[in-house]
């Protein structure tokens, strides 16, 4: 099984990438600098961050101070500003190696971080500023703020007139007034003595999980980096997911009318001035991560570094090569280890190259459904082994690769994934109606056509896709033939009667299916929107298909979107056709019978049939509708 972490060894070929951000991350002519590190959810930046690290520490010749911050801790604060500042002090007080000299001029900027958090919650809980700046003292500001309706009890209020109350006196300690704007500037200044002080040659602060985060923290945390922190010596690496960036900027400070710029991408510009986007892998890059995974499991760590080693010297992962099983297996038993330690305790040989050559066979149609993404790799795999384990406690006999293809119809099609539980649920575990398809598609690889084929294909529609005939190709092709009832039990949680919703959309994906269910664009727009899925992909348009249907169950008014999809293609009438019928009489009206009009006659016919002899809806409903 594999964590949900960054990887510690680069099996996505990283390295380069590593190498060249901290080249630039470290030198002097570039910072203060901000990197953004931008990609997708599960692209890999917590693994690029790491082997950024690595580098930078390992550098020769230079004092190098690397500071790590989680942004997702600082979600429950009421300051994600000061919350960031008052980590990186703590974690520079801690590094004794550059800042011990500089312990007393931490503390002393953490106190003032105190002082800007009071500040921050003052205007918040919308404290007067105006007669605090005239009086140059922060007490009318603090003091002006403790109304009722702001606290939910007097301890509360009590704490708050304590806090301020020393704010208050450490102010009338200092030589000259300050405000607002004189706050950062001083904050800026001292941080500035402190990295001086330490004479390192670089400070370099490295925030992951920020795309995690609600859109005020993501802005307060933006905002802290550029007014208070990136001074002389300082580099800021930010992983984030540039879509979730640009929504919490469009949140905060919303498009102007008749303005042609976008906010958000001038914001952004403005805080990160190196973006560096991490690229969507390639279906031949997912299935060499899935091998090495696998590879990861079983091989102890010295025989996996040689393995990459060796594949980085053969310029596998340069050229965008494919890594076969069998070349695996190779370099493993040419490897001078022995053969006792080349593999982790409890792990054999046997056990190893049986899940290469089942993973080798399969790889390519589960790379081509897991959309270039390392997270779903990793989840997939934990997924196979948490199912084969819970087959081995309960002495359960799989064919491994029986289990791995079921897997791979259950990403791709869910849909079909529960017909064909259906089929096999109705006769004793084997699926008797797979072995007409298995045929028909079997044949047509070969070249040979069979009589009926057009009245099996009429029947089974959504089964003759490009990605579910590879699928059928894929060995074992006699699926029809095997028990696969124990299969199914190990997937019971996705074969049970709660409506099934794909998981698996990235964020262009749920962007498309709210655009075209938008009530407030017009039907040609939509219409043409709808048209738009013939140019994507088979997995992506189902999964759209699929959240359409998904959204069309939680709100009927989407019936029109449904409707349109029925009518452009013809591969999902099935499916749809079924979801048309769900509609409870108490919920039927004229308008649903007069966009069904909209269907051919034979369905439109079917469907009033139905719904006017099995769901009992007046007759007379209809006939509003025409």
């Amino acid at each position: 099984m594999w964590a949900d972490d960054a990887s510690k060894i680069d099996m996505l070929a990283y390295e380069p990438y590593a190498s060249l951000i901290s080249e630039i991350a470290t030198s002097e002519r570039m910072n203060p600098l901000t990197i953004g590190l931008f990609g997708n959810w599960g692209s890999g930046k917590s693994t690029l961050l790491h082997l950024i690290e690595k580098n930078t520490t390992i550098q020769t010749g230079k004092k190098i101070a690397v500071v790590k911050v989680n942004a997702w801790m600082f979600e429950g604060y009421d300051d994600a500003k000061t919350a960031l500042m008052e980590a990186i002090l703590l974690s520079l007080q801690e590094n004794k190696t550059y800042f011990e000299k500089s312990t007393d001029m931490i503390k002393n900027l953490v106190k003032r971080v105190d002082w800007i958090r009071v500040g921050s919650t003052a205007v918040k809980k919308s404290i007067p500023i105006g007669l605090s700046l005239l009086m140059g003292s922060p007490a009318p500001l603090l003091m002006g703020g403790l109304r009722a309706e702001n606290f939910d009890t007097e301890e509360e209020v009590s704490k708050e007139f304590d806090a301020i109350s020393q704010m208050g006196k450490d102010h009338l300690k200092t030589d000259q007034q300050e405000n607002i704007i004189e706050n950062v500037r001083r904050f800026r200044e001292d941080f500035n003595n402190i990295i001086r002080a330490s004479q390192i040659d670089n400070l370099i602060i490295m925030i992951d999980d920020l795309d995690r985060c609600n859109p005020d923290r993501i802005i307060e945390t933006l905002e802290a980096i550029k007014l208070f922190l990136a001074v002389e010596k300082t580099t800021f690496i930010i992983a984030m997911d540039e879509n979730i960036i640009t929504y919490s900027v469009k949140s905060k400070y919303p498009q102007l009318d008749d303005v042609d710029l976008d906010v958000s991408i001038d914001y952004i510009e403005k805080i990160v001035q190196l973006p560096i986007r991490i690229a969507e892998l390639a279906e031949t890059d997912i299935k060499n991560y899935m091998l090495l995974l696998i590879s990861e499991m079983y091989l102890a760590d010295s025989t996996l570094n040689q393995l990459i080693n060796k594949l980085k010297e053969k310029g596998i992962f340069i050229k965008g090569e494919i890594i076969t099983g069998k070349e695996i297996i190779e370099i493993i038993s040419e490897s001078a280890i022995n053969d006792v330690d080349k593999y982790k305790q409890g792990y054999s040989q046997a056990d190893f190259e049986e899940q290469i050559q089942i993973f080798n066979s399969i790889g390519s149609i589960i790379a081509a459904t897991l959309k270039g993404n390392p997270r779903q790799t990793k989840r997939f795999l934990n997924t196979f082994y948490m199912r084969k384990r819970l087959a081995e406690i309960q002495n359960i006999k799989l064919n491994l690769a029986v289990l791995a293809k079921l897997m791979v119809l259950e990403y791709i099609d869910r849909d079909l994934f529960r017909e064909l539980y259906q089929w096999q649920f109705e006769n004793d575990g084997i699926p008797k109606q797979l072995g007409e398809i298995e045929n028909q598609v079997l044949n047509e690889s070969l070249g040979e056509e069979k009589s009926g084929k057009a009245s099996v294909e009429a029947k089974n529609k959504a089964w003759y896709g490009e990605k579910i005939k590879r699928w059928i190709g894929v060995e074992p092709s006699n699926l029809s033939a095997i028990d696969l009832s124990q299969y199914f039990y190990l997937a019971r949680d996705s074969v049970s009667d709660k409506k099934l919703i794909s998981t698996n959309l990235n964020q262009e994906e749920r962007r498309f299916i709210n655009q075209i269910c938008n009530s407030s664009i017009s039907e040609v727009i939509r219409k043409k929107k709808i048209e738009e899925l013939n140019e994507l992909d088979e997995v992506t348009r189902n999964e759209i298909v699929k959240g359409v249907i998904s959204k069309y169950n939680q709100d009927q008014d989407h019936l029109w979107v449904l409707i349109q999809i029925y009518k452009m293609f013809p591969q999902f009438n099935q499916k749809i056709f079924e979801e048309f019928k769900k509609i409870k009489k108490s919920a039927f009206t004229p308008s649903e019978a007069i966009l069904f009009k909209q269907l051919d006659i034979e369905n439109y016919e079917r469907l009033k049939d139905f719904y006017i002899n099995e769901r009992k809806v007046p007759k007379r409903l209809w006939e509003v509708g025409g």
